[in-house]
């Protein structure tokens, strides 16, 4: 199968039976539903299941590996191609080490912000100490989207060293990094964390609901901490 094909229900004539049944399962149908669907067994539901997402599988990692610039391919893949390509490397710790190394550098030159998002949230699946120098200066752009995914990335991290820079980010403008920042000082917050989310949670009436309840649930996680 060449690696031009494109899964998807607009080129449906040149794919195979099993990109159906995988394409009929990416809209949230059962396997049970699958099954009536297309009028075969669940066993072979499965089956075909498993045969389209090796294929797939197969198609990210040729993808990427055709390319000179490791990441200029990466950028263009879908958000599961990009876990999958993830997920493959943790298998390979040279080509691993190498796309660390290629990623790091790659942020620190970034201009266009779409792809400056997907880098930032390449290291928050990653889960990488060694990126936080640039997520915390990532943290002062003018793009409220990069800030945003800057301060995600951060909280999927987790580490104390981002506590100061996350109590920072509860006074974004951007009501979701706000939620972010809470989310994550739950976790790693300390007794001036609690504080501060004590303080922001008394404006209620200047705040979105879904961040005030980010807020009470980081209250009471640390509440129950000891400091």
């Amino acid at each position: 199968m060449s690696n031009k094909i494109i899964v998807d229900w607009n080129n449906i004539d040149e794919l195979e039976d099993y990109f159906i049944t995988y394409l009929l399962y990416k809209e949230s149908k059962t396997v049970s539903q699958i099954s009536k669907i297309r009028n075969i067994s669940t066993m072979e539901v499965k089956d075909q299941l498993i045969k389209a997402k090796l294929q797939i599988k197969s198609l990210s990692k040729e993808k990427v590996e055709s390319s000179k610039d490791i990441l200029d391919k990466y950028l263009e893949l879908s958000k599961s191609e990009r876990l999958d390509f993830i997920e493959e490397l943790n298998l390979d710790d040279d080509r691993m080490i190498k796309f660390k190394r290629e990623l790091y550098k790659r942020i620190r030159t970034e201009k266009n912000a779409e792809d400056l998002i997907i880098l930032i949230w390449t290291t928050g699946e990653l889960k990488e100490e060694k990126y936080l120098d640039l997520l915390h200066a990532l943290t002062m752009h003018r793009h409220s989207d990069i800030r945003r995914i800057t301060y995600s990335a951060i909280r999927k991290i987790s580490s104390p060293r981002s506590r100061t820079c996350l109590e920072k980010g509860l006074y974004d403008s951007n009501p979701q990094t706000r939620q972010y920042c809470a989310k994550a000082l739950a976790i790693i917050g300390n007794d001036n964390s609690l504080k501060i989310l004590e303080k922001l949670i008394k404006q209620k009436s200047h705040e979105k609901e879904y961040v005030l309840r980010a807020y009470e649930e980081a209250i009471q996680a640390l509440e129950n901490e000891s400091f």
